[in-house]
């Protein structure tokens, strides 16, 4: 069963992948960053270098998703299907995860049926990989704390540093992991040493280790720590504003998706909006809440671990200070369809799960050319907008 799920989520990610066959939204920073630096470009690391009209070099987020994109356009050429098939495979390897944390294929299968992470599954972009590298720390965390082995905190912190290597959101969860192994072992001060080299020193060496490339090329240590300057003041004092921006408490109820891309042919119209699965996300919201509370009321670990991931991820943009859009919610949205999977669980009605397994799948099929920039006619087009702030 599980085999299939993943099959199902790879086909709808893969199918074609190729379309459009240009830059779309943040691929003019991302995808174009990825060709040069599979090209060897030094200048695809720095910050004070021009680009082609229409197009910047994406040095504001660490490397390391580029990086693993890169590695398409060096086996499939420097195409569409090149810069776009390494994320397909991250995130068909994300619903694996889902399920390796959980336990649970409903889990798996719900998340293989949400429309964000299928859309950042298909474009070249870094928050499906970062997405993935925390749902690989969360199972370490996991594995950590069912042995409490040396072998297993070293683990978690190389993860660790993969996640912060491909965006600083990382650093959440290194702070989550942190407080928690700290406080258990608050007084067992012979363990300290492994912690800190685990939880600070490893991961930030792997983080270094990312800019090997760049270090090859020739670049310097000064300028090295410079640019994490500049990157911090860019996140910071960004004061963009956005048609599709959005505040960080619409969006589990998805009040404003992002269109990534549209084109006319003809009477038909192919668009890209990146948002969930509504059926999906709506009912998530009383299964977190669902979670929480059987949390609090069964002193489950597990379940700590679910809803910790979930608000990880999602409460600390309430302080952002820069422009937000819908899909920085991606890392919270495997944690909602762990806890709806957790809550018909215990509801315990086949017939009710079926029908909202049912209704999903029909929400998936039906929004899937909204999703995927398939040539639909416009009245089918114009149907997608429940909400007048989805256009």
């Amino acid at each position: 069963m599980l085999g299939l799920i993943l099959a199902f989520a790879f086909i709808t990610r893969v199918f074609n992948i190729s379309y459009p066959p240009t830059f779309y939204f943040d691929e003019v920073y991302n995808a174009f960053t990825t060709l040069e630096i599979a090209k060897g470009n030094k200048e695809a690391y720095e910050w004070f270098h021009t680009t082609p009209s229409g197009t910047a070099y994406g040095w504001t987020h660490p490397p390391l998703a580029k990086l693993i994109a890169a590695t398409g356009i060096l086996v499939f050429g420097p195409n569409s299907f090149g810069w776009r098939i390494a994320n397909v495979l991250v995130g068909t390897a994300t619903i694996y995860l889902v399920y390796k944390i959980s336990g649970s294929k409903l889990a798996a299968f719900l998340a293989s049926l949400d429309g964000l992470l299928l859309v950042q599954s298909r474009i070249n972009m870094n928050d499906i990989v970062a997405t993935f590298f925390i749902l690989l720390s969360f199972w370490a965390f996991i594995k950590y704390q069912q042995n409490h082995s040396r072998f297993s905190l070293f683990r978690l912190g190389l993860i660790l540093g993969l996640l912060i290597s491909t965006k600083w959101t990382g650093f959440y969860a290194v702070g989550l992991f942190g407080a928690w192994i700290g406080l258990q072992n608050l007084t067992k001060f012979k363990n300290w040493p492994s912690i800190f080299i685990s939880l600070i020193f490893i991961p930030a060496v792997i983080y270094v280790l990312s800019y090997s490339q760049y270090f090859i090329l020739g670049g310097t240590w000064k300028n090295f720590l410079e640019l994490q300057n500049q990157m911090w003041w860019y996140n910071i004092n960004l004061k963009a504003t956005h048609t599709y921006q959005s505040s960080w408490w619409t969006w589990p109820i998805m009040l404003r998706p992002v269109w990534y891309f549209v084109d006319y042919a003809g009477d038909k119209i192919a668009n890209i909006y990146a948002m969930g699965n509504p059926i999906l996300w709506w009912l998530g919201i009383p299964a977190v809440l669902y979670t929480l509370y059987s949390s609090l009321t069964t002193r489950n670990w597990r379940l700590w671990v679910i809803i910790a991931g979930f608000l990880a991820f999602w409460l600390p943009w309430a302080r952002a200070p820069r422009i937000m859009f819908l899909y920085h919610y991606l890392p919270s949205v495997p944690f909602m369809c762990i806890a709806l999977a957790y809550s018909l669980s215990k509801i315990s009605n086949k017939y009710l799960t079926f029908g909202i397994v049912g209704l999903v799948i029909i929400s998936f099929a039906y929004f899937y050319p909204h999703w995927t920039g398939i040539h639909i006619s416009k009245s089918l087009a114009n149907s997608y907008f429940w909400l007048p702030s989805w256009k």
